[in-house]
């Protein structure tokens, strides 16, 4: 914390920065792309780990039955760079771990990765006539491209109104910018959460005419997937867990709400893991059970596969109003 109060002169030049850069996109004085394709831009105020990939993955799973999808990131901490098209045989360093992990979810899904959003939509466009929605995943400071739908994310135990800008705190941007936003989801709340607790959040975030504003929790799969699915009874005796994401913490209180016992190896998010972390984790591990993220799983066992490894899926519920968001949506794009 003293490191942030010495740089915040540095956050207030970058407040300022952030400032005239909306005002300059919001008037006009840069240019703006309006791609042909239906888009959903995902994205938020904060730095990292609000839940961007599961709620990519939810809207994969409600909308692809009714148009079909393709999703587009940037594909953080790849090795290449360019515009290239994610196939089932991509090396997950070239893709981006996440890019990868969606495709894996979904074979018939086109997945894109590309920094350059604005370029990547022309050449989507041109070349894959029979894509009807594009989801931009963490697009939300991209603001040369002019989205249909902008869904902001924030953490219930970290809001964004609470934030500040970066480096004094966690805001890419300033708070303003969720008026950009047509549909604000707080993620990671608890099971019991009660409608007093929305009803403070909604005051404190005091929407807009034209947005809605919903609230999701964390769903732990029972089955752990491996190469043999197991019962999540398995994790009884004591085992290694390891991930490389921007906020372990939810998964960790599960876990310890169900009184497992386990060694924790934490690297940083987006890890490009490599022999040395894998020789660290087996001799972590000995014989025990190595648990740990979808997006890790894909990366470690590229290194090492055993049936010792496993994965715990998640799944992001909406307090019962599921249907709620993809009516809102399917509504816009006018598809049932």
């Amino acid at each position: 914390m003293l490191l942030r109060k010495i740089l915040f002169p540095v956050a207030v030049l970058n407040y300022l920065f952030q400032l005239v850069r909306s005002f300059l996109y919001t008037n006009n004085f840069f240019k703006v792309y309006k791609p042909k394709i239906n888009t959903i831009c995902i994205g938020n105020l904060s730095l990292g780990g609000t839940g961007k990939t599961p709620l990519v993955k939810f809207l994969i799973e409600r909308l692809s039955k009714k148009i079909n999808i393709s999703v587009l990131s940037r594909g953080y901490k790849r090795k290449t760079k360019g515009f290239i098209e994610v196939l089932d045989d991509s090396d997950v360093n070239d893709v981006g771990d996440e890019n990868f992990m969606i495709k894996k979810s979904f074979k018939n899904i086109n997945v894109f990765s590309s920094e350059n959003r604005s370029y990547a939509l022309d050449r989507i466009s041109k070349k894959f006539n029979d894509i009807g929605l594009i989801i931009l995943d963490d697009a939300m400071q991209h603001r040369k491209i002019k989205c249909d739908v902008n869904i902001m994310l924030t953490k219930f135990d970290q809001p964004f109104y609470n934030d500040f800008i970066f480096p004094f705190g966690n805001l890419r941007e300033p708070r303003i910018g969720y008026e950009r936003a047509n549909v604000i989801i707080v993620t990671k709340c608890p099971k019991n959460l009660t409608s007093t607790q929305k009803e403070k959040i909604i005051k404190k975030i005091n929407p807009l005419d034209h947005q809605r504003i919903f609230f999701s929790k964390v769903h732990y799969e029972d089955i752990l997937k491996g190469k043999n699915d197991v019962h999540i009874s398995v994790l009884e005796s004591d085992f290694v867990l390891v991930t490389g994401i921007a906020d372990s913490q939810p998964l960790t209180r599960y876990l310890k709400s169900k009184k497992y016992k386990f060694n924790h190896i934490r690297y940083n998010d987006h890890h490009i893991y490599n022999q040395n972390d894998i020789e660290e984790i087996i001799k972590s591990s000995g014989n025990k059970i190595i648990l740990t993220t979808k997006k890790d799983y894909f990366k470690i066992t590229s290194l090492h596969d055993s049936n010792k490894i496993f994965y715990i899926d998640i799944k992001i519920d909406f307090f019962g109003k599921s249907n709620d968001l993809v009516g809102l949506i399917s509504e816009k794009f006018s598809f049932n």
